[in-house]
């Protein structure tokens, strides 16, 4: 027998080992898994309860994934086995993984849900209120699509007041995820100018693949940092993805969004004639009240009003007045009492009631009343009064 060298039998493996097995499904669990090397390539161990062997995941299909890896989960793998020579070791590269159990995109949603949630992106302390009576709206979805024309038309038979805003994005295939978050976020950059009130967010209906723009992160987050209020409607009632989760409002359908966000006319105007009637009967039954309470006021403004208070004032006036003249008759009266006291008082000391007994009053020129007969020269006139009248007379000696 012909002896060979180390490399030519590994080189044999190798042909022999990689053409058997260059395209095979394996069942197994993920083990020792670290992440991606800084390459993006992903090198773990792929393993059952019997044996393991090297699992390489390269970069282009860890991107394809839309769950994420990690330790203890069950997966098939559909891939080739590699060897490498130098070392005389083989591996499984995977070509494709799909979860076991669950369907790939099921897993990837469950992983998306569980990692959100617990960063708070579902929990209603977050959710905005809609505005009851916008004017504008906005809606992110693919212009051509059934669901752009289910929201026109229902909003404009609802109410032709309302502007109607649409953002063409792709909603289904490589790269919607990204345009869906960028059409969110460049509509709350614009707002200053657009005025946008209400955003609807959505596509019809689809399959779980047609859906998954809605289930990615980017949605999410655009969706959650939107200072837009966003109301989510994407498929039918039975389809529930992430982006329904973190919105303000989840609407079942796109029809069932432009009924929710777009008031209806009529029942705006009703609702207007309602509160004129009320607003007037109100008015009527504060303006009667105000009646009364006027009146009341008039009638305690007219009892403290100027004139009254004169009336009052020109009644104690006329009532000192009356005291008053009480008093000075009073006074009067004492007064003629004491007078006529004192005049008889006076007559009886006057000496005119002394020359009504007889008796008179001799004066000289200068008036003096001459009381001794030395006050008197011969020749000098004198003046004597009498009871009656005066007499005039010379002195003599």
């Amino acid at each position: 027998m012909e002896a060979i060298t180390v490399t030519e039998l590994s080189n044999r493996l190798k042909r022999s080992i990689e053409g058997a097995f260059d395209n095979v499904a394996v069942t197994g669990e993920i083990g020792n898994y670290r992440g991606a090397h800084h390459s993006g390539h992903v090198y773990c161990n792929f393993k059952d309860e019997g044996a393991q062997i090297k699992l390489i995941v390269w970069r282009g299909t860890l991107q394809k994934l839309r769950f994420e890896l990690k330790d203890g989960l069950e997966v098939t793998i559909v891939g080739k086995l590699d060897v490498y020579t130098k070392r005389g070791e083989y591996s499984l590269v995977a070509t494709s993984i799909e979860p076991r159990g669950l369907g790939g995109l099921q897993l990837a949603f469950q992983q998306m849900y569980a990692r959100l949630q617990s960063e708070g992106l579902f929990d209603d302390e977050h959710k905005r209120e809609l505005p009851r009576y916008p004017q504008r709206i906005a809606v992110v979805t693919s212009p051509t699509g059934a669901a752009v024309r289910d929201i026109i038309t229902t909003a404009r038979r609802r109410n032709r007041l309302v502007e109607i805003l649409v953002w063409p994005a792709k909603v289904q295939g490589d790269g919607s995820a990204q345009e869906v978050a960028h059409a969110i976020r460049r509509l709350n950059e614009l707002n200053e100018q657009l005025h946008i009130e209400v955003m609807i967010v959505g596509r019809g209906g689809g399959s779980l693949e047609d859906l998954w723009a809605f289930n990615e992160e980017p949605v999410a987050r655009a969706i959650y940092e939107s200072e837009i209020p966003v109301v989510s409607a994407v498929g039918h009632e039975v389809d529930t993805t992430i982006a329904d989760l973190v919105a303000d409002l989840r609407a079942p359908t796109p029809t069932a969004a432009a009924e929710i966000v777009v008031p209806e006319l009529a029942g705006m105007i009703e609702l207007v004639h309602e509160q004129q009637l009320r607003l007037s009967r109100g008015l009527r039954h504060t303006v009667e009240l105000w009646g009364e309470k006027l009146g009341n006021i008039k009638s305690r403004l007219a009892a403290m009003g100027p004139l009254n208070q004169v009336r009052r004032e020109q009644q104690r006036l006329d009532y000192l007045w009356e005291n008053t003249q009480r008093a000075m008759q009073h006074q009067l009266a004492k007064a003629r009492e004491t007078n006529a006291s004192q005049g008889q008082r006076l007559n009886a000391l006057s000496p005119l009631a002394v020359l009504q007994r007889g008796y008179s009053i001799t004066r000289d020129q200068k008036g003096e009343v001459i009381k001794e007969a030395d006050q008197v020269k011969p020749g000098q006139e004198l003046v004597t009064k009498l009871a009656k009248g005066e007499v005039r007379s010379r002195a003599i000696g």
